[in-house]
């Protein structure tokens, strides 16, 4: 039986109501404590319905009070559906979220920026403003409102917020922000060299972790901090993302949730045991009834107290499809513009039936995206090794590449995807898992001397493809990670962004921010649709596999022409091929004007003689040019 009342509580000044579901218990206490540090507390025995709905009116206003509930006295649990609590987790906390909202919050508009727009920027709240170079307020420093900061900079290079707009990316994908254990959330421990998780180990999913907050002790510090970072970033025109992780929790057997219902919020092997496709010691039940309407429930609060613009699923196979297709429904009624997308793969295998299972291709027509790790691969090569991909050199992988410029579609014969759309692939080369794009290609690279024109090229194919582009935070200047490929709870000193390399690197980021402003400008780019891509998108056929070239056309009487050299040596393009090839996809037979709008230095604007018109690209470059006809 489904509890269609909000669990959790319900506050007013004048009572709270507070509501648990345990279907298989028969006596919960609700503990009411004035300072989470107090042994002393008020008990409440809870009224519980046929249907195992604990429910209970305490007069009184209990803001700033903290509360738990104890399971047939013997376990003290915090609220799996609270929405605030204590340092560290130990008390649930009730709270007027009004006093939590930063000046005009409620009313500030989010961006529209719209799905086929977006270029997605991945980032961990603490990596960005920890280190020193970052210049950040010192209290802020890897929290929430060093993230935002309107003025740092280091020697005069925006590292706060700035940076942010400088590049111009459209979204913000936040790494988790929930709350979180594996983090020391007490802020003496905070700048310890060890105390750092990526997050991905949920405790209270509805809360905000309090580790990012200057005031960790106070819970309504993170939520106002959080809001006021969120408000920031709307403010400058970019949307917001929340990485999420249902799939799993970091507790098991002890965690609230089955202390609660044994065994219900948890998918089961046949002998009783947890099942374990997260990797994580267990597997959350999103098709159960209860479990279901907790992740839906959740999504929309944050939906709608935090203005979230956008949800990343963490090991979304471990999702169910329905659970998904719910999700969807709900959020874009709240928010049209509202962006989901997911990793479609699992850690080890689950009992949850493979028709179930939210993988690479369940996202066909459904209106959400998931990572494309083909693209990705084809690209770079390997994720942790010295395998190359197309861009240090094998060849043999140029179809790939092409058919993730394409958007994924099943573009041809030979060009098959995943995606209906465009908009259903997350294309990228690397992600916080993983070697990081500038290890990667120290490590695989053989001509060191051409590294920076290889990492450019990176940035060249996934800017100028068809699907939603999405990078890492600091690839836009060459961050490294000192070759730790899987750094979730490595030292400050992996994981924080040096912002010395902005500067050391700042052709590299001026190159990006260009070439996003470019992608920005045309619509070239925002065509997602699978047949206008078939009619819209053709590629030249060429002798040579390290060069791509090909046409995109989404105007009456203009269309780009864009060419990948991935040679080690340059190459020449005739106009006579180029007409050739104009002629035979778009019956069209007369070039106007060329002009060439982007080359490999930055952003260029210049017309091109017809007359003399042969296209000459140096090794390892990229060149853009429109063509009227």
């Amino acid at each position: 039986m489904e509890i269609n009342k909000k669990l959790g509580y319900e506050y007013t000044k004048e009572y709270t109501i507070f509501r648990i579901w345990s279907p298989s218990r028969r006596n919960i206490t609700l503990v009411i404590y004035d300072d989470y540090r107090d042994i002393r507390r008020k008990e409440y025995k809870m009224n519980r319905d046929r249907f195992g709905l604990f429910e209970l009116k305490v007069m009184g206003d209990l803001h700033l009070k903290f509360y738990n509930y104890i399971i047939e006295g013997k376990y003290e649990i915090t609220d799996p559906y609270s929405v605030a609590s204590s340092v560290n987790s130990t008390k649930s906390c009730v709270l007027d979220l009004r006093k939590t909202d930063p000046q005009g919050f409620r009313e500030h508009k989010v961006p529209r920026n719209k799905i086929k727009d977006a270029i997605i920027y991945e980032v961990h709240v603490k990596d960005y403003s920890i280190d020193e170079s970052s210049n950040t307020k010192e209290e802020h420093r890897g929290k929430f409102l060093g993230l935002v900061d309107l003025n740092s900079n280091y020697n005069g290079y925006s590292t706060g917020l700035q940076n942010l707009v400088d590049l111009g990316i459209t979204h913000v994908h936040l790494m988790p922000i929930y709350d979180y254990l594996t983090v020391d959330e007490d802020s003496g421990s905070f700048l310890k060299q060890n105390n750092y998780n990526w997050g991905y180990d949920p405790e209270l999913f509805n809360n905000i972790e309090g580790s990012y907050s200057t005031e960790p002790d106070n819970p309504i510090s993170r939520i106002y901090e959080f809001k006021t970072m969120v408000q920031r970033l709307h403010e400058k025109g970019i949307s917001v993302i929340m990485d999420v992780v249902y799939n799993h929790t970091y507790r098991s057997i002890d965690s609230n949730f089955n202390i609660l219902a044994p065994g219900y919020f948890y998918r089961l092997n046949e002998n009783g045991d947890f099942s374990n496709g997260s990797g994580c010691g267990n597997e959350f039940k999103s098709e159960s009834r209860m479990g279901r309407k907790f992740i839906i429930d959740s999504l929309i609060y944050y939906a709608t107290e935090y203005k979230i613009d956008g949800f990343r699923f963490d090991l979304m196979a471990l999702i169910d499809t329905e659970t998904i297709n719910i999700a969807i429904k709900k959020l874009r009624e709240i928010n049209p513009n509202i962006i989901i997308y997911g990793e479609p793969w699992m850690a080890l295998d689950s009992p949850l039936p493979i028709n179930e299972r939210t993988l690479a291709g369940t996202q066909k027509g459904k209106e959400f995206a998931v990572f494309n790790a083909d693209f990705r691969d084809a690209i770079k090569g390997d994720n942790d090794g010295s395998g190359k991909g197309y861009i240090q050199g094998d060849f043999y992988l140029k179809n790939r590449v092409e058919k993730g410029i394409a958007g994924s579609i099943d573009y041809d014969n030979d060009r098959r995807g995943f995606a209906k759309d465009a908009i259903e692939s997350i294309n990228y080369f690397n992600a916080h898992d993983n070697l990081i794009i500038m290890d990667k290609l120290l490590k695989s690279v053989d001509d060191k001397e051409n590294l920076n024109k290889i990492y450019k090229m990176a940035f060249n194919i996934l800017l100028t493809s068809l699907g939603i582009p999405f990078f890492h935070s600091g690839n836009e200047f060459m961050r490294d990670k000192k070759m730790s490929h899987n750094s979730y709870n490595a030292s400050l000193e992996i994981n924080g962004i040096n912002w010395k390399l902005k500067e050391k690197n700042i052709d590299t980021f001026n190159y990006v921010s260009q070439l996003i402003e470019f992608r920005k400008t045309r619509q070239e780019f925002k065509i997602f649709k699978n047949r206008d891509i078939k009619k819209k998108l053709k590629f030249l056929s060429m002798a040579n596999n390290g060069i791509i070239v090909y046409t995109i056309k989404n105007y009456k009487n203009k269309l780009l022409l864009i060419i990948h050299n991935c040679n080690r040596s340059g190459f020449e393009i005739s106009l006579k091929k180029i007409n050739k090839h104009i002629s035979q996809s778009y019956e069209v037979y007369k070039l106007k004007e060329i002009k060439k709008l982007f080359a490999s230095q930055g952003m260029v604007n210049e017309k091109i003689e017809r007359k003399d018109f042969s296209i000459k690209i140096n090794a390892l470059e990229t060149e853009i040019y429109e063509i009227e006809i």
